[in-house]
């Protein structure tokens, strides 16, 4: 089976997604610089200017793909330690996909609470 794709490695992949953020940021400057002009619009949902100034300097951007799992690096979940090794509940062959489930399992890294807002971030990350 051939799968068609525009494209042909991931270096052309890559190419493409910087040339389209390039696209994006150059707009955002110039729209500062005012020399274009955001369109106006009578779509009561469409984007309007922030109410304050953001204070944001830079971004820290992750593209994780194929990276960590989110269990494994942000998102803890504390009942899933608690239920490691247990057979997952609600397999139904009337209702599901499946007849029978997995176990559970947790995530092999410990985490901790970090920063002021206490967020759990796991042991991956220094």
């Amino acid at each position: 089976m051939h799968h068609s794709s525009s494209f042909n490695n991931r270096r052309q992949f890559l190419a493409k997604a910087g040339m389209g953020f390039g696209s994006l940021a150059l707009t955002d400057l110039l729209h500062q610089e005012g020399i274009i002009h955001a369109a106006e619009s009578n779509n009561p949902l469409a984007e309007r200017s922030s109410h304050f100034k953001p204070k944001a300097k830079s971004i820290i951007w992750l593209f994780q793909t194929g990276s960590p799992s989110q269990v494994d690096t942000f998102d803890y979940k504390p009942e899933l330690g608690k239920r490691d090794g247990q057979q997952l509940a609600g397999a139904d062959p009337k209702t599901g996909f499946f007849t029978t489930s997995g176990k559970c399992l947790k995530s092999p890294f410990k985490f901790q609470q970090y920063g002021e807002s206490g967020a759990w971030i796991s042991e991956i990350f220094p």
